[in-house]
């Protein structure tokens, strides 16, 4: 009886030792996270991008008006306007509780603007308003595009392109599907 006695209190004692460690080491842990974070974070603010149906968060490097991503000679230019300011949470991918709030902006990557995540309709500049609106300038731009698309040919030639394959796979899928079901006939079972 003694011995089951011993052996529970060595047991309770080391239960209780490793999870004195672990809270230890957790707590570590989240002031390591914080102060990495405060850190990484100053004069720095989130740039939230939207690329090719692609959404990626990179943090920015502020100047008095603008923002900048990367450096040296590839290094990209971004407007910072703080109507269109929001807060997010940093690091993604951590609970709440972890991240740092830090100031944020939408962009479209390569748009120097920013976009209104408050009011998504007014996504055009008013730079962008005016160049739309001139007509000179319009029919410029469509003739470009029709000459770089070779005029309606093109999207013929893409279509009936397209029909064929995918009659091709038809073909293909039927052929597999006809192996697949006669398997055990072809092979004499």
């Amino acid at each position: 009886m003694d011995n089951i006695v011993t052996v529970l209190l060595v047991l309770a004692k080391t239960m209780g030792l490793m999870i004195g460690v672990l809270l230890v080491l957790g707590a570590g842990f989240i002031v390591t996270i914080d102060i990495w974070g405060k850190r990484s974070t100053e004069a720095r603010l989130l740039g939230v991008f939207l690329d090719h149906r692609k959404l990626y968060s990179k943090l920015l490097l502020v100047d008095v008006e603008r923002a900048y991503l990367g450096r040296g000679d590839k290094r990209e230019e971004y407007y910072l306007d703080k109507d269109k300011q929001y807060w997010a949470g940093w690091p993604a991918g951590l609970p709440s509780v972890l991240q740092i709030p830090v100031r944020a902006h939408l962009y479209i990557r390569n748009q120097s603007e920013p976009l209104d995540p408050e009011n998504p309709e007014a996504t055009l500049s008013a730079r962008s308003r005016m160049m739309i609106s001139d007509e000179a300038m319009l029919k410029t731009t469509w003739r470009d595009v029709r000459e770089a698309a070779g005029g309606a040919a093109p999207a013929t030639r893409s279509s009936s392109m397209a029909i064929i394959l995918l009659a091709g796979n038809l073909a293909l899928t039927g052929f597999i599907l006809y192996l697949v079901l006669n398997v055990q006939t072809l092979l004499g079972g």
